[in-house]
């Protein structure tokens, strides 16, 4: 298995369901991150896509926060492939907001664990109820 990498969400603004989310990605070989929003049902969906994924359930092994061109805010997606051992490949793909045409991305796999990831959806959802400063992350203990 290859050095385990990290995705953590910090809660940074909120506004009624509303939520600003510090998305930090770390691998072997870099470290970025960016501000997304998200509602309290998107956040949900967020965890309930990783949850199903690691039951076998899903329907899909690729999730966007939103439109990754035109007009609208920052956006981020994941996509997740299991080697049927317990390891899985996290390919992110993490706007980076230093253009108005929004090409500017950092796309690169993550490796972590069926069960890290597994209780990493679980820690999602306590991010909506939570306060300001709150953080997730999937190698939180």
């Amino acid at each position: 298995m290859k050095r385990l990498g990290n995705i953590s969400l910090e809660k940074i603004w909120e506004d009624d369901d509303f939520f600003e989310v510090k998305i930090i990605i770390e691998s072997e070989f870099v470290r970025a991150w960016q501000n997304c929003y998200f509602g309290a049902v998107s956040l949900s969906e967020l965890s309930s896509f990783i949850a199903d994924y690691c039951n076998g359930s899903g329907n899909t092994d690729y999730y966007e926060s939103g439109p990754k061109q035109g007009k609208y805010a920052p956006s981020f997606s994941i996509r997740l492939k299991n080697d049927n051992t317990g390891h899985v490949t996290i390919e992110t793909d993490l706007e980076i907001e230093d253009t108005e045409d929004r090409t500017h991305r950092c796309v690169c796999n993550l490796y972590t664990e069926l069960g890290l990831l597994e209780r990493f959806s679980k820690r999602i959802p306590k991010l909506i109820q939570a306060e300001i400063g709150f953080a997730v992350s999937l190698l939180d203990d």
